[in-house]
């Protein structure tokens, strides 16, 4: 159902990213659009959510230098997943472990035996870290650390490590040697220099790791443990109390300032400024290994977001038949849960981007807030593959647009999003929610409530687009496989915010 608001005024030219907590995306229902013709709609909302069919019934399985790096002296060391209802995916009277963040800054590994009952594998409790990593060589090195206290002297003998066997898993949080965690197999074992052991190993599967563990869970995104990088000039990043009257279930958020021209094909551009809100969350469930594979497992994202952008500059001609980005930063997260008491590594990488887009001449000064709850997710089903769903709901507000000329111009302030495990990437997507106005002649609009000052004919469209892709690598589920790339069903809204005419002012006869 489409809503209404009046959107606030917005603050000064800056872009601020706030990350924290978790937006859970519930049902949402679309609508017909409500705007009143020769009137501002302050704001309207849609809401959609669209299943591909299973793709196929053995479907796919499918910080540089300089970095600045958001940390906060007490992060959260663990936080409780929100529980989803298994349904039919849930075995009847299992229960399910629970999904929670593992403590901060934890890089022991997990090595463990495969479980003989079906269950999952029990760690052993040694004290190892994954010191280096070639997953293509499929080669690693685990070392204890050395040996501390009062009486470790500097000739010492180092700790030994404690014995690692072939067939045993090694489950590691993100170390320096893998940032993105790793699930491998142990094949072979030598001993290394000092307190180290070398291996040779094969990636591994949850289905190995797991066993016939019921769990299924929603964990938000710290953003204490967020890295960016600037892709613009005098990007700052710097970790706060929560701000925006938005509510975090994560401590504190993240903060990112930068004001950017936008170039343009002619070799001028417009100048670039907003604020935006994310809240991410990832979603994780795995329901019981059977021959191999579990019943049902899912691996997605949650992104709530409240974006406020502005555009302001004169463009000389049309930019073209694609829009002009300008990323301006990237986010990545490996958050690590702990399910039957292993660790589970999720990626997730965000790039945020500013676009423009214009099919004629136009003076565009155009200010907007948008505000929705997006989810995407991937979903096998034992026997019919893997099903990608999408889940939007989006409300656009102009604040304020003025336009001379004549043409039809485009601004957005979106995010390329992938969410994969232990560095396999599993879904991407890209949302993008944004204002869309087409002028002949000049409009001067904001949502003060007050009509429109128009001459000529003129229409404002909110909408958002979010497209995206289910990929093979979610193998390392230990789903069957099938090599490809299967697109997410597209989302596509778009609904009248106002429009109208009025005659233009007839041309003075020549004296």
């Amino acid at each position: 159902m489409f809503k209404s608001s009046i959107g606030r005024a917005v603050g000064p030219a800056l872009l601020t990213l706030a990350l924290a907590g978790v937006a859970a995306c519930g049902p949402t229902t679309s609508g017909a659009p409500q705007a009143a013709i020769g009137t501002t709609e302050a704001a309207v909302t849609t809401g959609t959510t669209t299943t591909t069919a299973a793709a196929g019934g053995q479907a796919p399985t499918a910080p540089a230098a300089g970095t600045p790096r958001a940390r906060a002296a007490a992060a959260p060391t663990t936080t409780a997943a929100t529980a989803r209802p298994t349904g039919a995916a849930g075995v009847a009277g299992a229960v399910g472990a629970p999904v929670t963040a593992a403590p901060a800054g934890d890089r022991q590994a997990a090595v463990a035996a495969p479980a003989k009952d079906g269950g999952a594998a029990t760690p052993a409790g040694q004290n190892l870290q994954l010191t280096a990593y070639d997953p293509a060589g499929g080669t690693a090195v685990l070392s204890a650390p050395p040996a501390a206290g009062p009486t470790a002297t500097a000739g010492a003998t180092p700790t030994p490590a404690p014995a690692v066997q072939p067939g045993q898993l090694i489950a590691s949080p993100p170390t320096a040697a893998a940032p993105q965690g790793a699930l491998v197999a142990v094949t072979g074992v030598r001993p290394g220099a000092g307190t180290s052991l070398n291996l040779t190993t094969r990636p591994a599967t949850l289905a190995e790791l797991l066993g016939g563990t019921e769990a299924d869970g929603r964990v938000p995104v710290d953003p204490h443990g967020i890295t960016v990088t600037p892709l613009v000039k005098d990007l700052k990043a710097v970790v706060g109390a929560d701000g925006g009257g938005v509510k975090a279930d994560a401590s504190g958020t993240l903060e990112v300032d930068v004001k950017a021209p936008v170039p343009l094909p002619d070799g001028a551009s417009v100048d670039a400024s907003g604020s935006l809100q994310l809240h991410p969350a990832v979603h994780f469930a795995y329901h019981g290994a059977a021959a191999g594979s579990p019943r049902t497992a899912s691996i997605g994202f949650d992104l709530g977001a409240h974006a406020q952008w502005k555009v302001t500059g004169d463009v000389a001609r049309s930019t073209g038949a694609a829009p002009v980005r300008l990323p301006f930063a990237t986010l990545q997260a490996s958050p690590v849960l702990t399910v039957a008491g292993l660790p589970v590594v999720v990626n997730l990488k965000l790039t945020c981007y500013l676009e423009v887009s214009a099919d004629g001449q136009v003076h565009l000064e155009a200010e907007q807030e948008a505000t929705g709850t997006w989810a995407v997710r991937a979903d096998y089903t034992g026997g019919k593959g893997w099903t990608p769903t999408t889940d939007a709901d989006t409300k656009v507000s102009p604040i304020r647009v003025r336009l001379t000329g004549k043409a039809g111009v485009r601004a957005a302030l979106g995010a390329e999003v992938s969410v994969g495990l232990y560095d396999t990437v599993g879904v991407q997507t890209t949302v993008a929610p944004y204002l869309r106005a087409q002028v002949e002649g000049s409009l001067t609009a904001d949502s003060s409530g007050n009509p429109p000052q128009a001459q000529g004919s003129w229409s404002l469209v909110g909408g958002v687009d979010l497209t995206g892709s289910l990929l093979a690598h979610l193998k390392v589920f230990g789903t069957p496989v099938i090599e490809g790339t299967y697109p997410l069903p597209p989302f596509h809204r778009e609904w009248p915010l106002a429009a109208g005419s009025a005659a233009l002012p007839s041309p003075r006869p020549s004296s």
